[in-house]
């Protein structure tokens, strides 16, 4: 038999002692592998029908307020009703209001919502500060004849002033925060000849499209 040296018992020692830290660093990292691996396996599995449901759910709640705020704030469809802003528009057509920053300007055709809750389409012919008369089919703004290509029909002779129509005891100018509108169609149209000055709170935006029908498209069509 070999007989070993003190010096070679020393050298096998060291080693033995070496091999055990290493064994000792093994045996976490096979902990780490399985909880990584068992990690995965959470992230892979398939959810419950019930989990998917409650997905549904909030899925659809999310699209409904985000389509309710975009009608409310910035743009919304409306169907023309009836002959007022014809040759302009016609019945049954559909537009869309812009309504996001908007500030009613002179000529605007706008969507406004009326004391009866219905939403009338009309074209602002008077601003805050403005004089607007109406004589013999012919349309003045502060005494300057205004020419108005968009109606196709000679209007009928019955005219208006300013104070004839408002709602308020002094009226020499249009008062701040209201505006007149009136329809293409004037002799066809239910406008600020009827009800008064629209306070600006009651215009919901300008229209901005037309899209249906389709072959009646256009792209502000003021």
């Amino acid at each position: 038999m070999k007989g070993y040296t003190g010096s070679e018992f020393l050298e096998n020692d060291t080693t033995s002692e070496e091999i055990i830290p290493l064994r000792r660093k093994v045996v976490p990292l096979r902990r780490e592998v399985t909880s990584l691996r068992s990690e995965e396996l959470k992230f892979t599995r398939k959810p419950t029908p019930g989990q998917e449901v409650t997905s549904w759910i909030k899925t659809i709640c999310l699209t409904m307020i985000v389509v309710i705020l975009i009608r409310r704030f910035i743009f919304m469809a409306v169907e023309v009703n009836g002959a007022s802003m014809e040759p302009t528009f016609l019945d049954g057509q559909r537009v869309i209001v812009w309504q996001f920053f908007y500030s009613p300007n002179l000529f605007d055709v706008v969507v406004l919502e009326h004391t009866d809750g219905q939403h009338h389409i009309k074209r602002v012919l008077g601003a805050p500060g403005d004089r607007v008369d109406y004589i013999e089919g012919h349309l003045f703004i502060n005494e300057q004849l205004v020419e108005e290509p968009y109606i196709m029909q000679e209007p009928s002779a019955n005219g208006f002033t300013l104070e004839e129509i408002c709602q308020f005891v002094q009226c020499g100018v249009i008062p701040d925060g209201y505006f007149l509108v009136l329809g293409d169609h004037r002799n066809r149209s239910g406008d600020s000849r009827e009800y008064g000055l629209v306070h600006e709170s009651q215009i919901l935006g300008r229209v901005v499209m037309r899209f249906w029908p389709f072959e009646d498209f256009s792209l502000s069509p003021n």
